[in-house]
């Protein structure tokens, strides 16, 4: 096990740390950050709009009108229908960022260079309205926002590093001057992308945003949402963590596109009243993570019931409380759990164990599918559980989790606490030989 751990610390760890320093997935990964407390807000109120009661939605219905629940849903649409939208200005912005260039003048580009490879439908042919179609614009066209984002912001800056820029008077107040330095990048940017639409639109796909999700996107979704994507997924959390990478919201921040659309599906079946269709969501993972990585609240039920060290105990006390809320740095480094060749071993297992059972738990129609809906991370287990599926299954599942985790996590951790124990013996004899000696 020990020169495991060797390998992943002089192989993996660099990797790993190149890996999260890489300027495109950190803009992608920090545009998400920025947008999620809107998804959050937005997922708050189609929870309440659509809580599973039909004595509340009665209630509701007495006491605010028939419509009520469509109009909460209002800003829930106006966030997840427009999605792209928003990820595009803000990957484009988090990327310039990195380059010290300008952010608005890049965030702005990338918006329009989105809203010209969208396609306009004509609804009234005498009136000449036109509207955008909403499929394109919500998480289907996640994939062109954020690879066209990254494009086009790396052109833009690099024409402007080529110095084809329109130059200004010394004394021109700053703000000018950047806006005026934007000019002919933005303008070669705009004609490249208008080039690229009308290419599209003379081939069988019509559009790139159609050709990226059946070539691109659709397969990649497939398998990284599959049963297999999940172990990969929760597997490549824990082995990071196994050498001290905070590696959660790197792996998140690369697969949650993938995510997304498979929660918007589900968001809008069950605003259609029927079974969400995907199993593998971000909150699937919101009911395995239970004490933060590997599960470790199981870990910390079963120190608290079954420890005798006094170290591990007061390990388990000092942490209990913050693993509820799913924070575990202080069992992980306390214990510790980090480059420790005993409890690395169950660290690793028991995500991929729970993954399994819950994945077939909801593959065979035993527990609820999650609805789509986002929680905050920091929401404790079974609550979570309720919440994400809309049903007490959830939480059912969150609690035989917590038993299958501790029932794995025993048997090395009393390997750990017979050690800490042997050594606490150690230490109070060999003080007691001393004292005596002393006297």
């Amino acid at each position: 096990m020990n020169n495991v751990l060797g390998f992943l610390e002089a192989k993996l760890m660099p990797l790993a740390a190149k890996t999260a320093q890489q300027r495109h997935l950190g803009a992608i990964r920090g545009a998400y950050v920025s947008f999620m407390p809107f998804i959050i807000v937005g997922s708050i109120l189609l929870v309440i709009s659509s809580f599973p009661n039909q004595t509340y939605q009665q209630f509701m219905s007495q006491a605010f009108g028939e419509s009520w629940s469509a109009i909460i849903e209002i800003p829930f649409n106006a966030v997840f229908s427009t999605m792209s939208l928003f990820i595009s200005f803000l990957v484009a912005f988090r990327l310039a960022e990195h380059y010290g260039e300008d952010r608005i003048s890049c965030g702005i580009l990338a918006l329009v260079a989105f809203l010209i490879l969208t396609p306009f439908i004509k609804v009234a042919e005498n009136g000449g309205i036109t509207v955008m179609p909403v499929e394109w614009i919500g998480s289907k066209g996640l994939f062109v926002a954020m690879i066209g984002s990254l494009i086009w912001t790396e052109l833009f800056c690099w024409l402007k590093r080529k110095k084809l820029v329109i130059k200004m008077p010394d004394g021109v107040p700053p703000a000018v001057q950047e806006s005026f330095a934007a000019l002919i990048p933005a303008l070669l940017v705009m004609i490249l992308v208008l080039g690229i639409r009308i290419v599209f639109e003379n081939t069988h796909y019509n559009t790139i945003h159609q050709f990226i999700y059946e070539v691109v996107a659709t397969p990649v979704r497939h398998y990284g949402t599959s049963y297999f994507g999940a172990l990969m997924t929760v597997f490549s959390i824990t082995i990071l963590w196994s050498v001290g990478i905070n590696s959660g919201s790197m792996i998140n921040g690369i697969i949650r596109p993938l995510w997304m659309e498979n929660q918007t599906d589900n968001i809008a079946a069950i605003q259609a009243g029927t079974t969400p269709p995907h199993i593998i969501t971000e909150q699937f993972f919101d009911m395995i993570w239970m004490g933060g990585a590997g599960a470790t609240l199981s870990l910390v039920i079963a120190m608290l019931i079954f420890a005798r060290s006094k170290n591990m105990r007061e390990v388990a006390r000092l942490g209990a409380g913050a693993s509820v809320f799913n924070i575990n740095e202080p069992i992980l480094f306390g214990l510790p759990v980090i480059m420790n060749p005993i409890m690395l071993i169950p660290f690793n297992l028991v995500p991929l164990v729970l993954v399994t059972v819950q994945y077939a738990a909801m593959k065979i129609g035993a527990v609820a599918v999650t609805t789509g809906v986002f929680i905050p991370w920091t929401l404790p287990p079974v609550i979570s559980g309720f919440i994400v599926t809309g049903h007490l299954s959830g939480s059912v599942m969150q609690l035989l989790n917590l038993l299958i985790g501790a029932m794995l996590y025993l048997p090395f951790m009393r390997i750990l606490d017979k050690q800490y124990r042997a050594a606490e013996v150690a230490s109070v004899t060999q003080t007691d030989t001393t004292l005596a000696k002393q006297e």
